[in-house]
Order: C-alpha cells, then structure tokens, then sequence
C-alpha cells in the first residue's frame, strides 16, 4: 500500500519534542520512506500547511522553514502529488465537519479507491470513509 503523508506528520518529525512518542514514530516512517522500505507521498497543500504552522505556531524563523521544505523536498522516496478532485472536496466538506484541507486529501482518487492510506494522527479522516494510519501501525 502507499501511504500520503499529512501535515501533523512531518511537523511532529521536524518540529515537535525530539524525546516525544509521536517524534519517535514519525522519525521511524522518514528513516523507512527514505530507505525505500515505504512508498509515500505528500502535496503542495500539505507543504504550505506545514510552512503556516512553523511560521504562526512554533514561530519559526524563515530561514529555518526554508531549510524544512529544502529537507523534505529532497527526501528520497517521498513524492509530492496534486491531484485531487475539487468536485469531490466541497461535497465532502459541506456534508462533513473536517478542515476543507483533509476534504481536499481525501478526494484524491487513489485515497477515494483506498490504494492510499492517509498516514495522520488526526482522527477526522476516520469520518471520510478513506483508510487512515497511524505511523505505529506501519513500521
């Protein structure tokens, strides 16, 4: 199965406790997405929630995020796709109390025929009928 990476992972990799469980985790999925043991992907649209976070949340110097993107855009055996079925999000958004960004993630069409799991600690995708994951539950 390949595995969509959303924004609460790579910030829990990046910028979260390094001694904390979920880091721990999510440092085992990037070392085993690198290694090519795992087949993942992420989007634009997880890349700019991931930069609105460092920058609002954790306050992130600029120079810091910019090194965050460098890192995970050169992570071999992650690839960024964007496709998504807008159609799709906004039904699934006005029918469902999720962010329109995990309404946007779960239209992808390989996550709609469930040859995609979501890797996410946000439970909210267990309301969209796709397959969500956990980083414990993969490696």
């Amino acid at each position: 199965m390949d595995y969509f990476l959303d924004s609460n992972i790579l910030l829990r990799f990046f910028a979260d406790d390094k001694k904390g469980v979920a880091h721990i985790e999510c440092s085992k999925l990037i070392k085993n997405i690198k290694e090519g043991k795992i087949k993942a992907y992420t989007s634009h649209l997880v890349l700019a929630e991931v930069v609105w976070t460092l920058d609002s949340y954790y306050e992130t110097p600029r120079e810091s995020v910019v090194k965050v993107l460098k890192t995970i855009e050169s992570l071999g055996g992650l690839t960024i796709i964007d496709k998504f079925e807008t159609y799709l999000a906004n039904k699934i958004y006005s029918e469902k109390t999720v962010k329109f960004i995990d309404a946007l993630i779960a239209s992808s069409p390989k996550i709609q025929s469930r040859k995609m799991a979501v890797v996410s600690y946000d439970k909210d995708f267990d309301k969209l009928g796709v397959i969500r994951k956990e980083p414990s539950q993969i490696c």
